[in-house]
């Protein structure tokens, strides 16, 4: 007799308040302030929006700087609660720099605040395609994509797969502690 396993959700709006993984991107010249700001953990205020928004005239940024600049201004509209206008500038962070992984890590943390969550899988997806270096977030913001579908069992799979990457990851193991592991014999 073969045994199937699945995994049942004990208290899957626990998970709300830690619902994406970031990753900020460093730009170099103008865009760097933008960078430590969003570093440093601004809280996405109006004046340092702006600014970064304005370091974005600088002609003299790289195309790749450009696309960091996009995806910190995304991360600082986020802090703010903003999520449309976050998926926004992480959509033109990719029409710059489509082969950046990260971008699309931040762009699944939007979409998972909108409701959104098959195409956060799919985001998350590309970053792992593209081999991030930051794959368990990429992971992460997967299994909560996947907690919101009711699928569980690939949720809980997603977490365990992060853990092994970067065992004791807090968020991780957070997550993970709200599945309970049932056999169930077919």
């Amino acid at each position: 007799m073969r045994k199937a396993y699945w995994v049942g959700a004990m208290l899957a709006l626990s998970l709300a308040g830690t619902a994406q993984a970031q990753i900020t991107v460093l730009g170099d010249g103008a865009a760097r302030s933008c960078y430590l700001s969003v570093k440093t953990g601004n809280h996405g205020s109006p004046s340092t929006i702006k600014n970064c928004i304005r370091s974005l005239e600088n002609i003299s940024l790289s195309p790749r700087d450009q696309a960091a600049t996009h995806v910190n201004i995304g991360i600082l509209y986020m802090r703010a609660g903003r999520y449309n206008r976050a998926t926004k500038w992480y959509k033109s962070a990719i029409k710059l720099q489509p082969e950046l992984a990260e971008i699309y890590i931040n762009y699944s943390a939007g979409l998972i605040h909108m409701g959104e969550y098959q195409e956060a899988i799919a985001a998350a997806d590309k970053s792992l395609a593209l081999e991030t270096e930051h794959a368990p977030e990429a992971l992460y913001n997967r299994a909560i994509s996947y907690d919101r579908l009711k699928d569980y069992t690939q949720a809980y799979k997603d977490l365990r797969q992060a853990l092994t990457l970067r065992p004791n990851w807090p968020p991780a193991l957070a997550a993970i502690q709200n599945y309970d592991v049932v056999t169930k014999t077919n």
